[in-house]
């Protein structure tokens, strides 16, 4: 969404740049930076190395580090049953949600802490991620999906495509997102 909000922004500007406004050829050259900047970073987050290389559990301690340096959030991350080193068909399920569920909470939630849980136990991986945010609903979501922001509706879909449960829903304070996958 970012990304494209940036294209937009440049988009409206053209006309202006058309009639040789320097300001509108400098909001233009921003937002297109920014656009380029968000993209990179989407791309690398959309599948990491560390994904394919050493699994989901490297992964998200990844992802967890990089939202410490980037984001005025504390983040704890927690896969004590989550064996070192393991790749499942899960994975990417898992890291996507894990991702999408955390990009809500930076744009939308105000939240000063978040939680990560990553799971493994008889055959089911199980993700929880919580923060102490402004809380969301299922309702919400779905209002969201009719306007076009399907990131959690995408996560939704593909869990529920590989047997898996999806919950959503608010807390006292925040928003908490489960997800379990089967692994077999």
């Amino acid at each position: 969404d970012g990304a494209l909000q940036y294209v937009l922004v440049a988009r409206r500007d053209m006309e202006d740049l058309r009639e040789g406004s320097a300001i509108a050829a400098q909001r233009v050259e921003t937002a297109l930076v920014e656009c380029s900047q968000l993209l990179r970073n989407v791309v690398r987050e959309l599948h990491p190395d560390v994904l394919t290389r050493l699994g989901v559990k490297a992964a998200l301690a990844a992802l967890s580090e990089s939202l410490v340096s980037r984001n005025q959030l504390a983040v704890e991350f927690d896969a004590r049953t989550w064996p070192d080193d393991v790749r499942t068909d899960a994975d990417y399920v898992l890291y996507s949600a894990a991702r999408e569920a955390l990009t809500n909470v930076i744009k939308h939630a105000r939240a000063q802490h978040v939680w990560i849980d990553l799971e493994q136990l008889d055959g089911v991986a199980s993700l929880r991620v919580a923060d102490d945010g402004v809380g969301t609903s299922e309702a919400t979501m779905l209002q969201k999906a009719q306007e076009g922001h399907i990131g959690l509706s995408s996560i939704r879909a593909k869990v529920l495509a590989s047997g898996g449960q999806f919950d959503v829903r608010s807390t006292s304070p925040g928003t908490e997102v489960t997800i379990a996958v089967p692994l077999n």
